[in-house]
């Protein structure tokens, strides 16, 4: 069993300004990460697969 912290941002504003060929979408963003943070907790399961805890 494993924890990882995930960083928390926020966002200041975000803006969608185009598509690309693929389908995904041109961003303008700003953020700013402030001093907080979830821990992510992963394990291994025996079949290989993983489990979020």
């Amino acid at each position: 069993m494993t924890y990882w912290p995930a960083p928390a941002k926020l966002n200041l504003f975000l803006h969608i300004v185009g598509r690309r060929a693929d389908g995904y979408h041109l961003l303008q963003t700003c953020f700013q990460f402030v001093d907080l943070c979830d821990a992510v907790g992963l394990r291994v399961r025996t079949d290989g697969g993983i489990e979020r805890l």
